[in-house]
């Protein structure tokens, strides 16, 4: 399996629940596993092997934006990822790649376990994250 792309947009569901505009601190795709940088107080691409900051996802993004921009973020409930095809039953997590998320059997050894959700459908993943701070063994 392979990292998810082809994500050319992320529809809510009825049970999304999704925060308050929150400010970008880098130029962000959409469906991108992010963190709060606490040094500035911005969102930025997380991944699982930079540090144990970086791994700390609080969301995906809804909507696109820029650096200093705004947008908003998936917490919960379920995502449609239009263009994305899914594995059903398949749980997936933050790759190493910043904003990547890939299946399971791609979190390679050493990288933090960080769970972002479970593919429902072929396309609707149930966000269920987990930040462990766990490295793989």
């Amino acid at each position: 399996m392979a990292a998810l792309t082809g994500i050319t947009a992320v529809r809510p569901t009825a049970d999304t629940k999704s925060t308050p505009p929150v400010r970008y601190g880098a130029t962000l795709g959409i469906a991108i596993p992010v963190y709060l940088d606490v040094s500035d107080l911005t969102h930025k691409a997380a991944d699982n092997d930079a540090s144990v900051s970086t791994d700390a996802v609080v969301g995906l993004t809804i909507t696109p934006g820029v650096n200093g921009g705004y947008g908003y973020l998936a917490t919960g409930g379920s995502i449609i990822l239009v263009g994305a095809t899914m594995a059903v039953g398949v749980t997936y997590y933050l790759g190493s790649t910043p904003g990547e998320i890939v299946p399971e059997s791609d979190v390679s050894t050493g990288d933090a376990v960080t769970r972002i959700g479970t593919a429902s459908t072929t396309t609707q993943l149930d966000l269920d994250i987990k930040v462990t701070n766990i490295p793989k063994a």
